[in-house]
């Protein structure tokens, strides 16, 4: 669930970049802003810290973004940290790629598996993916051995799950049902 205060920012800097005819560039620079977001432990410590002053939190941030990104959202960054709001940064980038993904009609899938697919069965089931939903599905795929086998998928709000290790728990449930069942 995303944070609601992150996706106002979000949506005010999604407006702001479609206003100014920007959003292709500020998309680039969101998906620039989570990798190394996703890749520093350090960063997120920091925009997180009470104890780091905010004059500190910009200039890192400068030196990190400052000519790298479109001066819109260097100036958006700025605004988070004027804000106090340098902690959510995470949460805008992620509540803005969700934005995106609406504008562009796609929807991501979260797919366990027992073993590892291979790639006609992963697009197999991302086509079957895409009829289900009627969007185009991006699938970020993790290995689990404890399923057992079968998958199990998460596509927004609705999960669907087929596998080995689910269908052994509906089993256990029905013939737990079925004995109290026999015994009264």
């Amino acid at each position: 669930m995303s944070h609601p205060v992150a996706r106002r920012y979000a949506l005010a800097l999604y407006q702001e970049a479609q206003e100014k005819g920007v959003a292709d560039r500020i998309d680039e620079d969101m998906d620039a802003l989570r990798e190394t977001l996703d890749g520093s432990r350090e960063l997120i410590s920091l925009l997180r810290s009470p104890i780091v002053p905010r004059p500190k939190k910009e200039a890192v941030l400068g030196r990190l973004f400052e000519g790298r990104v479109d001066d819109l959202t260097m100036r958006f960054i700025k605004l988070l940290v004027e804000k106090a709001r340098e902690e959510l940064l995470p949460a805008v980038v992620a509540a803005y790629s969700a934005l995106k993904d609406e504008r562009l009609g796609v929807v991501e899938a979260h797919v366990r598996t027992a073993k590892p697919l291979g790639f006609d069965e992963a697009e197999s089931l991302r086509k079957a993916l895409e009829a289900n939903s009627g969007k185009k599905v991006r699938m970020k795929m993790d290995v689990e051995p404890s399923l057992v086998g079968g998958l199990v998928v998460r596509m927004g709000d609705k999960v669907f799950d087929r596998s080995v290790r689910h269908q052994l728990q509906v089993l256990s449930a029905q013939f737990q049902e079925r004995a109290f069942l026999s015994q009264n």
